[in-house]
């Protein structure tokens, strides 16, 4: 069978800019996926810069296996995209969907080029048109999850066209629908974070204590889009994986709800993409996880929302603890920080995990069952994940990079350097992650880590991450 993986991207490309450094490299994980299924051929096709797929040297790839055929795409139109797609002759498509600033949108043009190449005759994994446009947007977003009865924050919507309409209508005496929002607002539980609502991540977010620190911001000339208040829930903040297809003629999913991992927050209470620790997995078989998180209740909740959004494919959930019930704060139908850390908490390359959503191919083959011993098999996760952190260090040349990967405990490292960017904090970071059997043990290789490399580690870093292991 040709099985190919797919992504799009939305945005010009300038890889002179951007250097990214992978151990073990995309094109080695590539290369285990294809040792590890002969019996098929694999194709990668995509649009600079090929996130969780190429390695690039500026705008070449620097990198790839002899295994598979790489295909970059030229045109720029869904429908063309999919007709050069559909050249490449192949039995089955798989989205790998990435992330991009200021939109992060990308699914909802992997899932255009899926519809058509669904036309053209190719079974296609990849999520809906639909689903995409209801997670891009935290509005509609919010509106689903109080629709399908799934916990969210109390919210308020800001249309922006109608919030600065009376500005441009001299017969207006007064803003109706301004004086009505900040109603609204007012009657929220402080403090509340204000966010774009197709924002990427948390990015350009504010935290506000107080109605007046709100309107100041939304008065501002920072307001220049939609934008959702919603309350900050108090509590641990978590993100978990949903892997799996969306069955139209039974109207049932049959997905893989990952166990949760931990998130730490920054002083303002919110997760920041560049600085966060992530901690895991958090298992439904360990009673006391169970127990003080409700974790049996968070895989139903998942389950239910994969369901209601017919998910084909991989999603990111991003979740609060208030210490009685779960809530979802966002949906990111896409591949994530995440995907790789599961990949290392399971010993597995990502391209494998994205292989196995959980489906059948033509020809009989069960994937699942094929990869039996594989982490996202339907067993215990008791009997395959370790635990695992994923922590930050600033940019690193490359011999410590090398020096890291060689230790036995970690198992990724991923380093981003924009040479472009002109504040220190946007220049760049590298991404560690580390495994351990036992909580114990993984603190243990934490202390190691730390000490083999006190000239280059942040120390904040990892005392937030032994700190977080006495939660495991």
């Amino acid at each position: 069978m040709r099985i190919l993986f797919y992504s799009t991207s939305s945005n010009l490309y300038d890889g002179k800019a951007i250097k990214t450094t992978t151990l073990p490299s995309w094109a080695e994980q590539w290369d285990f996926l294809a040792e590890t299924h002969k019996e098929h051929q694999f194709i990668i096709a995509t649009q600079l810069p090929g996130m969780f797929l190429l390695d690039l040297d500026g705008n070449e790839i620097a990198k790839k296996s002899e295994r598979i055929d790489y295909h970059i795409i030229q045109n720029n139109s869904e429908k063309k995209i999919a007709e050069e797609l559909a050249e490449l002759k192949v039995d089955m498509a798989i989205a790998v969907s990435f992330y991009v600033m200021p939109y992060d949108w990308l699914t909802i043009k992997d899932a255009v080029v899926a519809d058509f190449l669904r036309e053209k005759g190719i079974k296609t994994i990849c999520h809906s048109v639909e689903t995409s446009l209801i997670c891009f947007d935290k509005w509609r977003t919010h509106e689903f999850l109080e629709k399908i009865g799934v916990n969210c924050a109390k919210a308020v919507h800001l249309h922006h066209e109608l919030y600065i309409n009376a500005g441009n209508r001299r017969e207006l005496k007064s803003n109706v629908y301004r004086d009505a929002l900040f109603h609204e607002i007012k009657k929220l539980r402080f403090p509340v974070i204000i966010k774009d609502t197709t924002g990427l991540s948390s990015f350009g977010a504010d935290v506000v204590n107080n109605f007046d620190e709100a309107a100041g911001i939304l008065r501002s000339k920072k307001t220049t889009s939609d934008r959702i208040i919603e309350e900050l829930i108090s509590g641990e903040q978590f993100g978990a994986e949903i892997y799996g297809t969306f069955d139209e003629k039974t109207g049932k999913g049959d997905y893989t709800i990952l166990p949760p991992f931990l998130f730490s927050v920054n002083q303002y209470g919110i997760t920041s993409p560049k600085q966060s620790v992530k901690i895991g997995p958090f298992l439904e078989e360990n009673k006391t996880h169970n127990e003080k998180y409700k974790l049996s209740e968070l895989r139903e909740m998942l389950t239910k929302l994969a369901n209601s959004l017919q998910l084909n494919g991989i999603a990111q959930v991003d979740l609060v603890f208030d210490g009685e019930k779960w809530f979802v704060i966002e949906i990111n139908p896409r591949l994530s920080g995440m995907s790789t850390t599961y990949a290392a908490s399971a010993g597995m390359p990502l391209s494998e995990i994205v292989l196995s959503h959980g489906f059948e191919i033509p020809n009989g083959i069960s994937l699942k069952q094929k990869n039996a011993d594989f982490a996202l098999a339907k067993s215990n996760p008791c009997d395959f994940l370790l635990n695992t952190v994923n922590i930050k260090f600033p940019i690193l040349d490359e011999k410590t990079l090398l020096e890291l990967k060689s230790l036995t405990f970690v198992a990724f490292v991923n380093q981003i350097e924009n040479h472009a960017a002109k504040q220190i904090r946007e220049q760049g970071y590298c991404e560690v992650i580390v495994t351990g059997k036992t909580k114990d043990a993984l603190k243990k290789n934490l202390c190691d880590l730390r000490e083999r490399f006190s000239a280059q580690a942040e120390n904040a870093f990892f005392e937030t991450a032994i700190s977080l292991c006495e939660k495991l």
